[in-house]
């Protein structure tokens, strides 16, 4: 807490109180006087000396009150002063302390205990030795090692004194001392101020430190600038030169023919030569000017050659990011430029041969792209051709015995008609063979109970007919075979696409039944299509193999048909299944692509489908979403456009 702030007694209210004092006195004179001079003229006794007395006596209370109060104001005054001198101490950095003619501490501030470790209480009435060892080089004296010291007085006021202090700990402290004598009436005092050199020392430690790895650095900068072959220089903001290494020198003197050393101004050296200097102040002062930038100048020797220089300029800032000059490095790069030059000749020339080989490659690509597709679609149609002659041959063979079969299976049926009508007849004339022949009538109802005989007569017309039925759905079977891969498949035909459809999902049927899913089908009516049946038989099995695979349990795959405008049709297959994911969608259509498990497919179903279907000069659309299904839809022409015939286009590729 700060003290009270205390004023002094103002000189006016001194002067006020003894103007009062004399007004006093001269009016109680002029009225003695008075008094006396009517007593005298009336001729009575004058006791004018028993008012004087008391007038006297009042102004002597008045003096001395004024007199008590002024001393007592000096004293608040100096206790005040006192106070605000202790507080001052007390606040002060450095740490203060007074000392007696016996060297003896009388006081301390709060910073010397700070320092120093000890409390004032410790320190109070003790030598200063305690705290400055060496005190008596400069503070205190001895007549006698064991006569107690006293202060100095010859020795005048000292600043700065740099010595060692003592802590409590035992410790050395750094100290810058200044003191100053004062002569009191009890003797002479020393006003001791000192000041904690620890932060400086370490902070010049920090500097000298500083200074070494900045002298390391610079040696090793100075060594790097003069062992580079490159070119070095640095001008200050009057184009100046502070830095240069011996290769900038040489080099300048061989363009400009004229010696340059640091120190020396671009415009004192170059002040003959204005073409040059101003061609050189352009850069620089882009540089001075902030700029960071590179340039390929060109110039000629002396002798008559031509040397490239690649010139690299850059800002010089300080740490606050003022611009205080600019550097340049410079190589000298004539030979990578004549070799560039040279490389450009010749990719000149291997371009004229690129564009040549570009061609020729190009058509090779297409070439290779195509046999490559052909290969596939030939792979694939050889697997059908084989596949449709196993399946003609299969039909066949199962064909000869399902028509022996059949006919003996209707020969059964009538027959075992008549059996049934003769079992009949037999039984109304059980009673007869039971009364003439009674071990055979026996024997015969023995073998009727054994083998059920009123059961087997009652069904066995309805096995008959379901064996009939069964051989129908062989049949069947075997024609959609047949249909499905058809040995003329590579024959443009009028066909109908949902008869070809139809017998495509009763080949699916039994997959779908292993997988839980149901194929329904939903045929409009369609015009006749130009087209080879087997062919988009085969890119609709794909489909619909793929729609099953990524269909859930229980889930229903549709193959759908529609006429689309008045010159060709649609097919749609419609899944439910985990839909295709937007980063492969692009690459379904790619060869030998798949996204099904190693050893579950090869990549060409799609590829060759895709292929099938423009041959066709249709097109396959695709609408899928993750986790809710996917649409593939087959638009085909009703007259696909006629195919180019491939030995008039090689032959137009030659001519080109």
């Amino acid at each position: 807490m700060s003290e009270p702030r205390r004023t002094s007694t103002p000189p006016i209210v001194l002067l006020i109180a003894a103007l009062l004092a004399t007004t006093l006195g001269w009016f109680a004179v002029e009225r003695l006087g008075r008094i006396a001079a009517i007593d005298e003229a009336l001729g009575t006794p004058s006791h004018s000396w028993h008012v004087i007395a008391l007038q006297c006596f009042l102004l002597a209370v008045v003096c001395l009150v004024g007199v008590a109060l002024w001393l007592l104001r000096r004293r608040d005054e100096a206790e005040a002063g006192q106070a605000g001198l202790l507080a001052v101490l007390e606040a002060a950095p450095n740490g203060v302390a007074l000392i007696d003619g016996g060297c003896r501490i009388v006081l301390v501030n709060a910073r010397v205990e700070a320092m120093f470790g000890y409390h004032r209480d410790e320190l109070l009435g003790r030598s200063i030795e305690i705290l400055l060892p060496g005190a008596g080089d400069f503070l205190c004296s001895r007549t006698e090692p064991d006569v107690p010291p006293v202060l100095r007085r010859d020795m005048g006021a000292i600043r700065g004194l740099e010595t060692k202090g003592r802590r409590k700990d035992g410790g050395p402290l750094p100290l810058a001392v200044s003191l100053g004598i004062v002569e009191e009436r009890d003797g002479p005092i020393a006003a001791c101020i000192l000041h904690d050199l620890s932060e400086r020392l370490r902070e010049d430690a920090r500097l000298r430190e500083a200074y070494r790895a900045l002298r390391f650095a610079n040696d090793r900068l100075r060594g790097v600038v003069e062992g580079t072959s490159d070119l070095i220089a640095a001008f200050d903001r009057d184009r100046r030169l502070i830095l240069l290494n011996g290769a900038y020198k040489a080099t300048f003197e061989r363009l400009f023919g004229r010696p340059i050393e640091q120190g020396m101004r671009l415009d004192e050296v170059l002040a003959d030569s204005p073409e040059d200097l101003a061609r050189l102040k352009t850069r620089w002062d882009r540089a001075l000017a902030g700029e960071r930038f590179q340039a390929v100048s060109t110039y000629p020797d002396r002798d008559g050659a031509t040397t490239h220089l690649e010139l690299s300029f850059s800002p010089i800032r300080d740490d606050a990011g003022t611009l205080i000059g600019a550097s340049q490095v410079i190589r000298d790069v004539t030979d990578r430029v004549e070799t560039d030059e040279a490389l450009r000749r010749n990719a000149a020339q291997l371009e004229t041969l690129a564009v040549s080989r570009e061609k020729a490659y190009t058509a090779l690509q297409g070439a290779y792209e195509e046999l490559k597709l052909a290969e596939s679609r030939l792979v694939q149609a050889e697997k059908l051709s084989a596949l449709g002659q196993l399946i003609a041959g299969v039909a066949h063979e199962i064909n000869n015995p399902l028509a022996f079969v059949g006919n003996d299976l209707v020969v059964l049926q009538r027959d075992v008609a008549g059996l049934v009508g003769l079992v009949r007849l037999y039984q109304q004339a059980a009673p007869t063979i039971a009364a003439q022949h009674p071990a055979l009538a026996a024997e015969v109802a023995e073998l009727s109970e054994r083998m059920d005989l009123e059961y087997a007569l009652e069904n066995l017309e309805d096995l008959t007919s379901r064996a009939r039925d069964g051989l129908g759905r062989i049949r069947r079977i075997v024609k959609d075979l047949r249909d499905f891969a058809r040995l003329d498949e590579g024959e443009m035909d009028d066909a109908d696409l949902n008869a070809g459809l139809a017998s495509t999902v009763n080949i699916i049927a039994g997959l779908a039944r292993d997988r839980n899913v149901e194929v329904e089908l939903d045929l409009a009516t369609l015009p006749k299509v130009t087209c080879s049946p087997g062919k988009i038989n085969q890119v609709v099995l794909n489909l619909l193999i793929n729609a099953v695979d990524a269909s859930r349990s229980g889930a229903i795959v549709t193959l759908r048909t529609r006429p689309e405008g008045s010159d060709g049709v649609v097919i749609e297959v419609i899944d439910e299944g985990v839909g295709i994911d937007p980063a492969v969608r692009g690459r379904i259509f790619d060869p030998f692509f798949t996204t099904k498990p190693v050893g579950k497919g090869t990549g060409l179903g799609l590829s060759i489908s895709y292929g099938i279907v423009q041959d066709h000069g249709g097109r396959i659309e695709v609408d899928s979403t993750l986790g809710q299904g996917s649409r593939f839809s087959i638009h085909l022409p009703l007259k696909p456009p006629p195919r180019p015939d491939p030995l008039a286009a090689a032959t137009l590729q030659d001519d080109r």
